[in-house]
């Protein structure tokens, strides 16, 4: 029997600093056909625990052509230092997706790009400087 793989989403973790400012620049090599707001990201102390920590309107998301030209090729991820010291250290999972359901358009296409574990090191001088 035949078998189709419809996960096409890639692997990678992520490891960061408690406090620190998160930025991740991602280059996908072809056009994603969306905007900045079609992106979410989720974090949750597990994959099987709904209790997600939502980044909406905490994670900023800006699109980009790469450097080969590539129109919107390039996202870059920014979470602001006063979000990241808010999460616990720890290991957690995420996932990295765009989302084009719309009030107008609630058929859109929901896909997942990235997920991993993604871990939060302590940071000694938080909210001491």
């Amino acid at each position: 029997m035949a078998t189709v793989n419809l996960d096409t989403a890639s692997r990678l973790d992520i490891v960061c600093r408690k406090g620190d400012t998160f930025t991740l620049v991602l280059d996908f090599g072809v056009s994603m056909d969306s905007t900045a707001a079609n992106w979410k990201m989720q974090i949750a102390p597990s994959d099987t625990d709904l209790a997600t920590i939502s980044l909406e309107g905490s994670a900023n998301f800006t699109i980009e052509d790469n450097d080969d030209g590539v129109t919107n090729a390039k996202v870059t991820i920014t979470i602001a230092s006063n979000v990241m010291g808010g999460l616990s250290s720890g290991l957690y999972v995420y996932d990295l997706q765009t989302d084009s359901n719309t009030a107008d358009t609630p058929a859109g296409t929901v896909k997942t790009h990235l997920y991993g574990t993604f871990k939060v090191n302590e940071d000694i001088t938080f909210g001491t400087v």
